[in-house]
């Protein structure tokens, strides 16, 4: 896809008075050719292409990509030059989105229209459903790509057409474009947007294959991934043109730039593709018309006069002088400049694309998963109360609400949750909650907050997931009668779609499994979810030192075992919890009744409980948590931390500038074990003892 060669616009003209399809590349002005190039990638890699300079051979597509070959043949892109238009009549007359909006001559293939009717923010969010038909050779080793790296290529496009904040179309205009793979195929059966077909001939882009794979092409865009018959990419007509239903209407990409397993650089960004669909929503190149396009701007050149005239096509990222000024387009998605440069379309490109979709591909947007405005439950103060079952949603329209958590769970890395919308529930009775999201049309993520208010930023989450169910999280939770949840759910990226929330309960009747210290739940670092719902009081009553309310009693306790990973402070907290909680922390053994505590705390964040103290990496620690009020049960996350100190020197064990009686109680504490190894023989004995006593008193 590249520079224009002039033997594809005398083709693509003769092509256009015949009536026959048109076929466009995203780099050259390559229409249809009557006799296309040769061009052949056979099983093994190698690629192999016939032109006017004779026969070449590559070992693969990606030294091809990179060879004067591709570059004098023009094949980045092809589209008809501003001669060469196909100037069909509109399919229909009427408006599809906005009631009134313009007239199809608004975006006819030789003029536009700037009126600010198709703004988008005056306007619906089109979502338009795609279908992505993987075509690989016979033997399906050359042309695969996976689920996730299309999903990823639709992400991207997302991002380009919506100007995600913090993604690299952030830059431009935000068109209000959506797309999402479709979930039924024409006959109305489950699909995920993906057919494989193993197809040597159809691999090359030989042979009309579209007439055997194309999905109603009016209600469907169409991808086809293969070898672009050696191009980057192409379209067969301007999305102006009359080709709206017919098989070829389709957008042709190849296989080795599709998302984020593209290996084409410098065009693996997946921008090819936003490219192509640029010229399928009816945008010409920046260059088309060259410097002639300063005049009359709205029908001549590119038709969008807040592109600024170019001569020749941008091949990299730097700006360059023509047409008597210095043109910036190379960061336009319809230059020619490589994937890492592109960040935008303009405000009259995008006025251009939204009335192509209101009079030439009226029938395009989804009616069943319509992006008009924010989803229902955009904001947790509107959230939509769950009920048992399955819960039909959608994304789709949704905002980024900017309600992150801390990292208190430990089974997702971040847990920022963009797109996000947002429902409530009420447990029934005591028992495991199980939420999941399992047929999301999008890489989906889930965090569950406490309480029936809505949260804050920095606030601590009672579950959270991502991945468990293909693209979708499963969050399991402990909940006791009448407790008030906050569920979240959207992208760890920025995509959108439909889903299904599914709300599964199941009652408890008998006590916790860890009702007693001899059956004490192992946890490690992170956040662990529990109940003390029927919990018995083990008798382990606290000191008053450690109360700041109701005595030293703890009813309904459940007990937890730790090993220290780290030597450090240790944290132990229960906060968050929907009941009053209090804790005690143990040596190794279950204590007798009596036992002081090593920690032990109660309201220390609101009536909950936290504490911190000092851990030598392998010791044991057995933890209490249970209530300062009889009959006051419920649920929470046990959350555990240890941040690793180490002294100035060997012999300083708890860091605090100098040896000891604390240090000589580390010791002790850890005799016979490798954690207080001071001089590293494999054991803490006493050698070490010796070391640490020659250095008593000494600052470190």
């Amino acid at each position: 896809m590249r520079p224009h060669s002039r033997f594809a616009l005398v083709a693509a003209a003769t092509l256009a008075v015949a009536g026959t399809a048109l076929a466009q590349s995203r780099g050259n002005t390559k229409v249809g050719p009557a006799k296309p190039m040769p061009f052949w990638v056979h099983d093994d890699g190698t690629v192999v292409v016939n032109d006017a300079t004779g026969r070449s051979v590559f070992r693969d597509i990606e030294e091809y990509l990179g060879s004067e070959t591709f570059v004098r043949n023009g094949k980045r892109c092809g589209l008809p030059a501003v001669d060469d238009r196909i100037a069909g009549p509109p399919l229909d007359d009427e408006p599809g989105g906005v009631a009134g909006a313009g007239t199809p001559s608004d975006c006819s293939c030789n003029a536009t229209d700037p009126d600010p009717v198709y703004d988008a923010d005056s306007g619906l969010t089109y979502v338009i459903p795609v279908v992505f038909h993987v075509i690989r050779n016979n033997a399906g080793t050359q042309g695969n790509i996976s689920e996730a790296c299309i999903r990823n290529q639709v992400e991207t496009l997302n991002e380009d057409f919506n100007a995600i904040p913090g993604s690299p179309g952030a830059g431009g205009v935000n068109a209000r474009i959506e797309f999402v793979l479709a979930t039924e195929d024409p006959s109305g059966n489950p699909s995920n947007g993906i057919t494989y077909s193993d197809n040597t001939n159809w691999f090359n882009d030989n042979g009309s294959y579209w007439n055997s794979l194309a999905w109603d092409t009016s209600q469907y865009m169409n991808v086809y991934t293969n070898t672009a018959s050696g191009n980057l990419g192409y379209v067969p007509a301007l999305g102006c043109s009359n080709i709206d239903g017919q098989n070829q209407d389709r957008v042709v990409i190849l296989y080795s730039a599709v998302g984020n397993c593209a290996t084409s650089a410098p065009f693996d960004g997946g921008r090819t593709l936003t490219h192509e669909v640029g010229h399928y929503l009816g945008l010409e190149h920046t260059f088309s018309g060259g410097c002639s396009s300063q005049s009359n701007c709205n029908n001549n050149g590119d038709l969008i006069c807040d592109t600024l005239p170019q001569q020749n096509p941008t091949s990299n990222c730097s700006s360059s002088s023509e047409c008597g000024q210095s043109h910036q387009n190379q960061r336009n998605y319809m230059d020619y400049s490589v994937d890492s440069c592109f960040n935008q379309f303009t405000y009259e490109q995008h006025l251009r694309m939204r009335c192509i979709l209101e009079h030439y591909r009226v029938q395009l947007p989804c009616t069943d998963c319509t992006g008009s405005g924010p989803a229902e439950n955009d904001e947790c103060d509107v959230a939509i109360a769950l009920v048992a079952g399955p819960n039909e949603a959608t994304s789709f329209g949704a905002t980024y609400s900017g309600v992150i958590a801390e990292p208190s769970c430990s089974d997702v890395s971040g847990v920022a949750v963009r797109n996000d919308v947002w429902f409530t529930y009420e447990a029934p009775g005591n028992g495991i909650l199980t939420l999941s999201v399992c047929d999301a049309t999008f890489n989906a993520r889930m965090n569950v907050w406490p309480g029936d208010a809505c949260p804050e930023s920095g606030g601590l989450l009672l579950a959270c997931s991502d991945n468990d169910c293909g693209n979708g999280p499963i969050v399991e939770t402990v909940v006791s009668a009448g407790q008030q949840l906050i569920v979240q759910v959207g992208s760890p990226g920025n995509e959108a779609g439909l889903f299904t929330l599914d709300v599964d309960f199941g009652e408890i009747i008998d006590p916790p499994v860890n009702d007693l210290c001899l059956d004490a739940t192992s946890v490690d670092n992170g956040g662990t979810s529990f109940t003390t719902v029927d919990a018995s009081e083990s008798g382990a009553g606290l000191p008053l030192s450690c109360s700041d309310s109701g005595g030293p009693d703890i009813y309904a306790d459940v007990w937890f075992e730790w090993t220290a990973p780290c030597t450090g402070f240790a944290t132990i907290a229960t906060c968050n919890a929907a009941f009053d909680s209090r804790l005690a922390v143990y040596g190794g053994l279950c204590p007798e009744p009596g036992a002081s505590p090593i920690a032990c705390a109660d309201d220390v964040c609101g009536d909950d409980a936290s504490v911190t103290f000092l851990a030598i990496a392998g010791q044991s620690f057995r933890i209490q948590v249970g209530s300062p009020d009889e009959g006051d049960e419920g649920t929470g996350v046990l959350l555990v931390a240890c941040e690793p100190i180490g002294g100035g020197c060997a012999e300083d064990l708890n860091d605090d500038g100098g040896v000891d009686g604390a240090d000589l109680g580390l010791l002790l504490a850890a005799w016979g074990t490798g954690n207080a190894d001071i001089n590293d023989d494999g054991t803490t004995n006493g050698a070490d003892l010796g070391l640490l006593l020659a250095k008593w008193g000494e600052d470190c």
